[in-house]
């Protein structure tokens, strides 16, 4: 494990945010296992290689079935939610698995088994972080809604996500993601921090962990060598919305109270 220090740049965040990210953003790119620290704390873990059976996942993101959705930069991505997804007011849907737990239950119970493989890392390169983020799961989310008995709620794959430059939000403040990344047959696609100057090559089966709401991050251009070419990156992260999450059944019993207010509004409004 290298270490590298780096201090903070003074961007326009206007000129960054929701632009496509570029190699020549960040003159230092990382390939190597390091750990980033910046007034003397660690701010950024990059592990070059997994070797926990990380092909067996890579098979898992192949057989998935992912969908398109526009973001509000514009960008078209291709994704897929797993693990748990916190009450939807708006639907009236209630805290619940991803629905990728019904249609490939296979796939999903690996990718929330690697849940644990990324707090493994977690605990070995920042045990203090790991351990207050932990504190914070078991404190305020039910076991049911832990992928695995780790300290992550939920989880995104991207496939082929040229994301441009953001700040994550949703997550509990100041603890961090976990994003593992997988190519093949593809140049670029690296991770990049222009704030600090520096990219992450995201190597096959490599590993990044940071905290994304604060850091501002972006991916490079993903340039295929052949047709059917893929990059895939499998984010872990906590959602603060978990916290007011209950039991299934008292979040059923809240569902249908509300959909029972709904008609009866509807009914004195006739």
């Amino acid at each position: 494990m290298q270490y590298l220090n780096v201090s903070q740049k003074n961007l326009d965040l206007k000129e960054f945010r929701h632009r496509s990210a570029a190699e020549i953003d960040c003159s230092i790119l990382v390939d190597q296992d390091t750990t980033v620290f910046r007034e003397g704390k660690p701010i950024i873990v990059y592990i070059a290689n997994v070797s926990n059976d990380a092909n067996q996942l890579f098979d898992a993101l192949t057989q998935i079935k992912y969908s398109s959705s526009t973001r509000t930069s514009g960008l078209v991505t291709s994704s897929r939610i797993f693990g748990y997804s916190p009450r939807n007011g708006i639907r009236n849907a209630p805290c619940r698995s991803a629905s990728l737990a019904v249609e490939s239950p296979t796939q999903n119970q690996i990718l929330k088994r690697f849940a644990t493989v990324a707090a493994d890392y977690y605990n070995k390169t920042n045990q203090d972080l790991a351990d207050r983020h932990r504190q914070m799961t078991n404190e305020k989310v039910l076991p049911i809604y832990r992928m695995d008995g780790s300290m992550f709620t939920s989880g995104i794959v991207n496939h082929n996500n040229p994301l441009k430059y953001h700040f994550d939000s949703g997550n509990y403040n100041g603890v961090w993601s976990a994003m593992f990344a997988f190519k093949r047959d593809i140049e670029g696609g690296h991770l990049a921090c222009p704030e600090i100057d520096v990219a992450f090559k995201c190597s096959n089966c490599s590993l990044v962990m940071f905290d994304g709401q604060s850091i501002l991050h972006g991916v490079t251009p993903i340039k295929k060598r052949k047709p059917d070419a893929v990059r895939y990156t499998v984010v872990y992260y906590s959602l603060k919305a978990m916290w007011s999450c209950e039991s299934p059944g008292d979040e059923l019993e809240r569902m249908r109270s509300k959909r029972q207010e709904i008609e009866l509004s509807r009914k004195t409004k006739k």
